[in-house]
């Protein structure tokens, strides 16, 4: 299917916070999801505000990312917003507004419009702004994958009118004077659906572009697990490995969410950074009632379940809070994979563990941090 065009409408004072998004918004290039578009890419002679118009016009989803510098913007106030409102009210356009920093947006022109982050918490107030950039990544997903939808549903175009039968061959004068027969034309060709011209779209994104993004985010996530390895005192794995390990995070099928269950999440914030680099979201509980409660309530559903071990629970039942999570879940009719995250290196009691929790039920177990990922991965494969 085709991509779906996005625009991005921004202050330039922004410019940092809108590249951090398109590199978050890079996963989605690479699959041909998206096909975005700033004003970064007008190339020198263009005539920066008619490209500007052309792109704003066919953008299929129009990104405004919102800040004091956005509103006190008299270009994007008079230009660009006006245009994004009325595509808005005409239904030809997707708008979402984008809250960078804290605003008063009670009489925006676009207040009335569903906006992201999760409760219009602003970017840059979230304590790890990579979850702020998941967050606002998954609402743009839902957006197109709504727009995609309504391309799905909408009727065919109607065929072009078929041409008028040919008048009859008459006889036309030569410029000598001589009447001569006129010879008929060829018939024009039927012309189908398939034919039909399509409307202008968007410049293709360059692959470059989007290389040196994803590049960039792969860099990133190794750094992570790199941090997490250096903390927990244990050999973290190579590059290579590390790229490996990325790629085949981004190329799943689709977004990925797990459930964390641990009372102390702070320990794994380099891990949580690592996932939220690669757009897997991470909903995080302190306990075990929590996890249930949280599996319960939510309509979305979780691909994973990550635990550790030992937990202060009051009524357990079992040997361990990650055996009582365990006991809990086999109950349920359908359950996400467990992996256990856990601190025990000594080899005969970490063996001794694992055979335990294997015969519960669980997914698998790790230590250290690439251990971690690579059996995340091998449980998102296996869904």
């Amino acid at each position: 299917m085709e991509p779906v065009d996005l625009f991005y409408s921004y202050a330039h004072e922004d410019e940092k916070l809108r590249d951090e998004l398109d590199g978050h918004l890079a996963l989605l290039r690479r699959k041909g999801v998206i096909r975005p578009w700033h004003d970064r890419g007008i190339v020198p002679g263009q005539e920066w505000d008619k490209a500007i118009d052309e792109q704003l016009a066919m953008a299929d989803l129009i990104l405004l990312l919102v800040s004091m510098d956005f509103l006190n913007s008299d270009y994007i106030w008079g230009k660009e917003l006006a245009t994004a409102i009325e595509r808005a009210r005409r239904g030809d356009a997707s708008v979402i507004p984008v809250l960078l920093r804290a605003v008063d947006l009670e009489d925006a022109p676009f207040a009335h419009l569903q906006g992201l982050p999760t409760d219009l918490r602003p970017v840059t107030s979230w304590p790890n702004r990579d979850e702020a950039w998941t967050d606002v990544a998954k609402g743009i997903r839902r957006a197109v994958e709504a727009i995609r939808q309504r391309w799905a549903s909408a009727p065919p175009p109607a065929a072009p009118p078929a041409a008028p039968p040919e008048a009859p061959s008459v006889p036309r004068a030569s410029g000598f004077g001589t009447a001569v027969a006129s010879v008929p034309l060829p018939e024009e060709p039927v012309r189908t659906l398939e034919m039909a011209r399509p409307a202008p779209r968007m410049a293709a994104t360059r692959d470059a572009r989007t290389d040196a993004l994803l590049e960039r985010t792969i860099a990133a996530f190794a750094n992570e697990l790199a941090l997490a390895a250096r903390i927990k005192g244990v050999q973290g794995i190579g590059s290579g490995e590390a790229e490996g390990l990325a790629e085949a995070l981004i190329d799943m099928p689709a977004q990925k969410r797990v459930l964390w269950v641990d009372d102390r999440p702070e320990n794994n914030r380099h891990e949580l950074a690592a996932l939220a680099k690669l757009q897997v979201e991470v909903v995080n509980v302190r306990s075990t009632g929590e996890a249930i409660a949280c599996l319960d309530a939510d309509e979305e559903g979780f691909d994973l379940i990550l635990s550790d071990w030992d937990r202060a629970e009051p009524a357990a039942t079992a040997s361990s809070a990650g055996l009582e999570l365990l006991r809990m879940l086999a109950a349920r009719p359908r359950r996400p994979p467990v992996i256990f995250y856990h601190a025990e290196f000594d080899p005969s009691r970490r063996a001794a563990r694992r055979e335990c929790l294997l015969r519960a039920g669980a997914f698998g177990e790790a230590v250290r941090p690439g251990e971690l990922l690579a059996l995340i991965r091998s449980a998102f494969a296996s869904d």
